[in-house]
């Protein structure tokens, strides 16, 4: 696979370090855990600054007339079918999040089907579930930036890794119960295949431990009260949760803010098989 080069021209460089939104001590020192909506933060600091060698290619790639893959805005999961990783495909699933102060758990499924509307904007379509409540929703995803960047400056031919920038909203259908509308900033590790003209979804690569390739971070609000909580949903580990997640190496939720929807998260992480495809049977409007 061929990488987009490094033009010396536009690069830029520094020292300073970010804070890190997943891991909660360290958050906790940099952010309001009582604030609602962290969309702009999230944008900031996934977008490259002085402490870090990029490019932004967004340009570039328009210019090219490159394709986009599906998977950057699906919520499809990629699978090795065995343990030497010989098989491998794309399977639906849903990601999962948190709704509210207490962190409820939220799911979300958008639809392998995304159709691009113009060179930058992705429609798609999908359901959210909250408990027993599920609820069909149409929306936008549109690219800001690609960056590639560099953590070893000294190797202009090999960026370290590709990021993607958007903007999201997604509304659920008004004529459904307990509905409103999502918006926020998407982050996504993709990786530059040359070869086919096409951006792609990277599988192995994501910030802190490597559980976080795809994440939306905003807010939902309410049609009927106008209320508005924070929403953050994503796959695996979630930024700017605070002391919901406690875990080190891996995600783990913390006793206080357990429920069923969480013990059956658990669950599923341990055994993938027990995972339900509640996108496919739901009905239209269902209560809790």
């Amino acid at each position: 696979m061929a990488f987009l080069m490094l033009s010396a021209f536009s690069v830029a460089t520094a020292q300073n370090k970010k804070y890190n939104p997943f891991y909660y001590p360290e958050l906790s020192k940099y952010a309001d855990p009582k604030q609602m909506d962290f969309s702009t933060e999230y944008k900031q600091w996934l977008t490259p600054d002085a402490s870090q060698t990029y490019k932004d290619i967004t340009n570039d790639i328009l210019r090219k007339g490159y394709d986009f893959e599906r998977t950057l805005f699906n919520s499809e999961q990629f699978i090795y079918e065995d343990m030497d990783g010989r098989v491998c495909y794309y399977k639906q699933s849903s990601f999962n999040g948190i709704l509210g102060d207490n962190y409820a758990r939220i799911e979300i499924y958008i639809n392998p089907q995304v159709e691009r509307t113009d060179t930058l904007t992705f429609k798609v379509t999908g359901k959210s579930k909250v408990k027993k409540n599920i609820c069909d929703f149409t929306g936008e995803i549109r690219v800001e930036h690609i960056y590639n960047i560099w953590e070893r400056a000294d190797d202009p031919d090999c960026p370290d890794y590709y990021l993607m920038v958007c903007n999201y909203i997604f509304k659920e259908d008004e004529t459904q119960y307990g509905t409103g509308f999502f918006n926020g900033t998407y982050g996504v590790y993709c990786h530059i295949d040359e070869d086919n003209k096409k951006v792609c979804l990277d599988i192995d690569l994501g910030g802190g431990d490597g559980y976080n390739q795809r994440n939306y971070v905003g807010t939902w609000q309410s049609y009927k009260t106008n209320a508005t909580k924070r929403c953050i949903w994503g796959e695996y580990r979630l930024p700017y949760t605070f002391d919901f997640d406690i875990g080190d190496g891996e995600m783990r939720i913390n006793p206080k803010y357990n429920s069923p929807e969480w013990e059956q998260w658990q669950s599923e992480f341990f055994n993938p098989e027990e995972k339900i495809s509640w996108w496919e049977d739901s009905l239209k409007g269902g209560k809790q």
